[in-house]
């Protein structure tokens, strides 16, 4: 099993919401048995506090149920119990790096690297009190997260209003060929022989108020992904 720790300052709104997020993702590609994720704080300033009501309240409405997960202090022990500890800011790796006396594994990492951003931060939101942007940010992060883990990518069709808006979020996660076709048997294609970014993928398909010819549409998508074995866990 590998086991995940995120990290930021006060574990009450950054790496609570990636320890859940991702956690989610692992479930739905039907991995949850081989991760576990975790999270903890840098600071001694909200042990023992629930998830920040703000950003308790961006998670929900991503459908994330935050109850029990209350914030505790980052230990010593947690470099050699955890294979992979992700800060979300340089101040958080300085902290580990402190009390870890170094990196000597590697295990230690920026998350915003993950996202295709190096050496970005997610901004704590306590101080911005944007949370939304920092949702959205450890979205980001944990979907390339999930990739360099297991090779899955993350299509997400739920803004998607019509046939081309479809095409370009395949063309953007799965970095597409310009002269790739856009029509079902050029995805067939593509899935079962054409290079293209991604091993398995995890589909999330437009809501019932998305309008009925994308709704329509995306799934005919979603089962040419079936019929290539290209689909993640139960999706």
């Amino acid at each position: 099993m590998t086991k995940i720790l995120f990290v930021c300052h006060g574990n009450i709104c950054r790496s609570p919401a990636a320890e859940l997020l991702l956690r989610r993702l692992l479930l739905r590609a039907g991995l949850g048995g081989e991760f576990e994720t975790a999270s903890a704080a840098t600071s001694s300033e909200e042990i023992g506090n629930p998830v920040y009501p703000p950003m308790r309240r961006v998670l929900a409405e991503r459908g994330i149920d935050c109850a029990g997960k209350t914030a505790r202090r980052l230990r010593r022990r947690d470099y050699q119990d955890y294979d992979l500890l992700i800060g979300m800011d340089e101040e958080n790796l300085w902290n580990m790096r402190r009390l870890f006396g170094g990196d000597p594994e590697s295990k230690l990492h920026n998350f915003m690297d993950y996202a295709g951003f190096p050496g970005e931060e997610i901004a704590d939101p306590w101080y911005t009190r944007d949370f939304e942007r920092a949702c959205a940010d450890i979205e980001l992060a944990c979907e390339g997260l999930l990739y360099h883990l297991t090779g899955i990518v993350t299509v997400d069709f739920s803004l998607c209003p019509d046939i081309p808006s479809l095409y370009r979020e395949l063309r953007e996660k799965l970095q597409w060929e310009d002269w790739y076709g856009e029509n079902l048997d050029a995805l067939y294609d593509v899935l079962t022989g054409l290079p293209h970014r991604g091993e398995r993928f995890l589909l999330t398909l437009p809501g019932e108020d998305a309008p009925r010819e994308a709704q329509l549409y995306a799934a005919r998508i979603r089962q040419v992904f079936a019929d290539a074995g290209a689909l993640a866990g139960a999706e």
